[in-house]
């Protein structure tokens, strides 16, 4: 396992085309879906696309959606990172996380979300990172606010209404992605 960030109480490591069976029970869970594409399981086949896809991020951007393990039994517990998305007609940099619902409430997210996004932001240089959710997911709103996203504007994504939370970096000069 190579780690690339941690925090106090987690690894955030690159994604390992072997890490599907660690994966399923958070990609399958409806609970742990439920906000983010309306409770749909995901297939196998739709998780290795997703590690896929995360995999590529990191080699071309440096950056991706971690999978996130957790020090104390080496857990895969979900995953929390930055990747590219395109909403509204526009390429944007967003930031997300996804935790098995065991570990919800216990600042995992918020930890990984902060040490994420510190490091696209030194890294790639970005002038501006979004976060969206839909409107009932008041705890993901709540992370928004502690990384410091302020309230932008509603919208749509797959059929799902939305909001869009954004932060702005001043000074960073901006690398194209």
């Amino acid at each position: 396992m190579q780690v690339h960030l941690e925090t106090e109480r987690l690894w955030l490591c690159a994604w390992e085309p072997d890490d599907l069976a660690a994966a399923r029970p958070v990609f399958t869970d409806p609970d742990v879906m439920r906000y983010i594409n309306g409770g749909k399981p995901r297939s196998d086949d739709e998780i290795r696309k997703s590690i896929a896809r995360q995999q590529n991020h990191l080699r071309s951007l440096g950056f991706c959606l971690w999978k996130l393990i957790q020090k104390s039994d080496g857990r895969l517990i979900g995953d929390c990172g930055l990747q590219p998305l395109e909403l509204d007609g526009v390429s944007e940099i967003e930031i997300g996380w996804r935790l098995a619902k065991e570990y919800w409430g216990r600042g995992f997210a918020t930890d990984a979300a902060l040490v994420a996004l510190h490091h696209a932001v030194e890294y790639a240089r970005l002038e501006r990172v979004i976060a969206i959710a839909m409107p009932e997911n008041r705890a993901s709103l709540h992370i928004m606010e502690k990384l410091g996203m302020a309230y932008e504007r509603a919208s749509q994504k797959d059929g799902f209404d939305i909001v869009v939370y954004a932060r702005h970096f001043a000074g960073a000069a901006s690398k194209k992605i």
